[in-house]
């Protein structure tokens, strides 16, 4: 395991192979090369072998690595932080989702469209407890999320077209939402399953 070249070879020649994912040599060979020189293309590459076997907590710790890797460019701890958020969502855990796609924009604003559309879902299919007005304000934030994301990138306006037109469909009823003393225009803060955005009331009428 201490010896570099002979297990930076294992691992090339292993990577040329068909579906070596699950070879458990591969894993070990990866792991010690890591071990011996950390870097973000081998903390990503464990990453995707502890994913591929379902190893979630080892996968989510290497793919942190690689976006906090010394030598990781900004283009590529952006594009290593949105596929967080992606996991995130796939496995239930929205609020760390909405919090790697924010993080993928801040390091690199070409992520815009992808991680506004990714949160503007994340809102969509939370559920909030509380009353008919709390229930429904995620649907404000998840719209807001698809309007900006169409507006950073054109080619998601389809997608986003759809969600803004379902999503809308959830929103209250004016005069339901009166009566609750909540109007079309005012501000709302939305604060749910450890997330938090600021929203405008929207009804339908």
């Amino acid at each position: 395991p201490g010896d570099t070249n002979l297990v930076n070879n294992i691992v090339k020649m292993l990577a040329l192979s068909d579906d070596c994912t699950g070879n458990d040599l591969f894993l070990k060979a990866v792991t010690a090369m890591y071990n011996n020189r950390p870097s973000a293309s081998s903390a990503y590459y464990l990453y995707r072998l502890n994913a591929s076997r379902d190893n979630w907590s080892n996968a989510y710790k290497y793919l942190e690595e690689a976006i906090n890797a010394p030598d990781a460019k900004a283009e590529d701890a952006a594009g290593y932080q949105f596929e967080l958020a992606t996991i995130y969502l796939k496995n239930g855990q929205n609020a760390k989702a909405y919090t790697a796609a924010q993080k993928a924009v801040e390091l690199d604003d070409s992520y815009t469209g992808k991680a506004y559309y990714l949160i503007g879902t994340i809102w969509g299919a939370t559920k909030c407890g509380g009353g008919y007005i709390e229930s429904r304000a995620p649907y404000w934030v998840a719209v807001d999320y698809l309007i900006k994301a169409r507006n950073a990138d054109s080619s998601l306006a389809d997608d986003c077209n759809r969600l803004i037109g379902q999503y809308s469909s959830y929103f209250p009823q004016k005069a339901e939402a009166f009566m609750y003393d909540v109007n079309d225009g005012q501000g709302y803060t939305v604060s749910c399953g450890g997330m938090r955005a600021s929203t405008t009331v929207r009804t339908q009428k």
